[in-house]
Parts: structure tokens; sequence; C-alpha cells
């Protein structure tokens, strides 16, 4: 084979990797920043208990196949913080992972309204993760405070299947290990 031909296959080769590779990148950073933005509209979108019912507004609890909008009940706990709270080295129940933006700005509205210090990060691929606080360690997990922990976390579910919605009744919570920010 010539060498011209082989170095204009070179040059093409090296030349589309680097578009593809390029595409790929540009592709990250917007879902980076969609990530950010859809984290920072978690907390804005939460209902504030402080509000009297009639002040919550649509979009903090949507209409989903007719079933009737939801208006949380007054806690005492404010909006969800900004960002992700949780400490490294500690443990946190997992209430839902992998699941969106709305749905997850919805449950976190209804369990602080039922007093339940729920919190949503983002989580993989655009999707949010929603847990409990406070977190505890695993030597702790046997200990009066997380075992109320736990009868809370189910009694909060048992309310949210109640609405009818498909809800789950987070039977399947779980304790995760919060490794620090990745």
């Amino acid at each position: 084979m010539p060498l011209g031909v082989l170095l204009v296959a070179l040059v093409c080769l090296v030349g589309g990797g680097y578009a593809l590779w390029s595409l790929g990148y540009q592709a990250g950073l917007r879902s980076l920043d969609q990530q950010r933005a859809d984290a920072a509209l978690v907390t804005a979108r939460t209902a504030d208990p402080l509000m009297p019912p009639a002040a919550v507004s649509p979009a903090m609890a949507p209409e989903v196949q007719g079933a009737p909008r939801f208006a949380p009940a007054l806690s005492g706990l404010g909006p969800a913080p900004e960002g992700d709270p949780r400490r490294a080295g500690f443990n946190y129940f997992i209430l839902a992972d992998g699941i969106s933006l709305d749905r997850a700005s919805e449950m976190v509205a209804f369990c602080r309204g039922q007093g339940l210090d729920a919190i949503a990060v983002p989580s993989n691929n655009a999707r949010f993760l929603v847990f409990v606080q406070p977190g505890f360690g695993w030597d702790d997990r046997g200990g009066p405070a997380v075992k109320a922990l736990e009868v809370d976390i189910r009694s909060v579910g048992a309310k949210w299947k109640a609405l009818g919605r498909g809800n789950g009744d987070f039977r399947d919570f779980y304790p995760k290990l919060f490794k620090g920010p990745t």
C-alpha cells in the first residue's frame, strides 16, 4: 500500500477519534451542568411546611393520573438544605435511588411534611437519590435512635403508599455508608 494512503488513513482515524471524543466530552459537560441545575431545583421545588396548604404550588404537588394533589402537613421542618449535607463515614437510610427530579421532589416534600428529614441529591445518569437524616455510625445501628428512625420511615412510608399513586411504602429502605463526595 502506498505511504500516502496510509498517512491519509491515519489522519482520518486520529481526526475521527478526536471528533468522537470531543462530542462525548461536550455531552458529559452538558449532563453535569443539567445535574447541578436539577440539584438546585430539588430544594427550590419542595414545599415549605410553614406555608399554609393553599400556598403549595402545583409544581410542588403535581397531580398524577387524576389523584388529588397533596399538601404536606405542617411539621416544623423547613425546606431541604442546599447541596449534600451528608458526612463521610456515616450511614444514611436510602429511600429511593435512580428516580427523576420530579419524583424525588415530590417524595422529599411529602416526607419533610410528615416530619421525616428527607433530602434528594443527584445520583447517576441525571437521576436522584433520596435519603433520610440523621446519619449514624454502624455501631449505633441497633441503638434506640436508629430504631426510632426506622419506625418513623415505615410510618411515613405507609402514608406515602396510601396516596394510591403507585407509591411504595419504603419497605426496601436500607442503610448505606457515605464515603464522601466523588
